[in-house]
């Protein structure tokens, strides 16, 4: 077998090694070469950085690997290692991963991170062989944001440059969740006349359908009960999705308490 850079190999054979690593996974992952290219762009997933495995001319398996400064530390993150079924067992997700560690010590990472499927016991126990912990479990959970009468603040869409302003450090949650990785991302400040109390990060995919990536208290300001009550009065009657939420963050329970239908349950990783 032989392992290149995805600078090297082409975006069909990245494409197979995906689709195909992925076929049998517990989430639907098929991608076409356009939402390929636009999840590397998205996700600043690097082509040097990432790797293809190779039995002869056929591609059997993939990891995407980006490195970016985050939260003040150079970190090298995991966008999705996938190996073919027939292949499983036989080494290549430990060469995938050997490959990475290798080029993130060459690098001087500092902090690495990834997500895996909670039931996915044999991927957690390889990357805990090269010094991954779990850190937190990440919840994906789909809810209604029922109409309510009143909400004790208000919901108003920010730029990115007044976020900045907010003077956040850091964002306690999972990369790609984080301000820069969330494509067509919008950033609403959560108020209480003129003090900002918080804010949520969401996209909005259709009609009365998003996607909610944060929801932040600033300087424990508010309850998350009352800033997700705000929220949920703002967009009231849309379909919602709670994105990789962290169960040791308090607006976990605050999510839960909203009856939501449980989607899928990762891992949050580091080392």
């Amino acid at each position: 077998m032989e392992i290149k850079s995805l600078l090297h190999s082409s975006i069909e054979d990245a494409l197979t090694a995906m689709n195909e690593g992925f076929q049998d996974y517990s989430v639907e992952i098929q991608m076409t070469a356009d939402t390929f290219i636009q999840t590397l762009a998205s996700k600043k997933l690097s082509p040097e950085y990432s790797f293809v495995v190779y039995d002869g001319a056929k591609p059997v398996g993939i990891i995407l690997n980006s490195i970016q400064p985050i939260d003040g530390k150079l970190t090298a993150y995991n966008g999705g290692t996938a190996v073919h079924p027939d292949y499983r067992g036989r080494g290549v997700g430990r060469e995938l991963i050997q490959m990475s560690e290798d080029l993130f010590k060459e690098k001087k990472v500092e902090v690495s991170t990834l997500e895996a499927i909670s039931d996915n016991k044999g991927a957690i126990r390889l990357y805990e062989k090269y010094g991954y912990v779990v850190y937190d479990r990440l919840s994906t959970m789909r809810m209604m944001f029922e109409k309510s009468g009143g909400a004790p603040y208000t919901v108003k869409l920010v730029s990115l440059y007044d976020w900045m302003e907010l003077g956040v450090i850091k964002e306690p949650v999972p990369w790609q969740n984080k301000i820069a990785f969330v494509d067509r991302r919008e950033i609403y400040a959560i108020k209480d006349e003129g003090d900002t109390l918080g804010y949520v990060v969401l996209n909005q995919q259709s009609k009365h359908t998003l996607t909610l990536f944060q929801l932040q208290a600033i300087d424990g300001k508010a309850s998350y009960d009352l800033l997700l009550s705000s929220v949920e009065q703002h967009f009231s009657g849309y379909r919602v999705v709670a994105f990789n939420v962290p169960h040791k963050h308090p607006v976990y329970e605050v999510y839960k308490s909203r009856a939501p239908q449980q989607m899928i349950e990762q891992v949050w990783m580091k080392k």
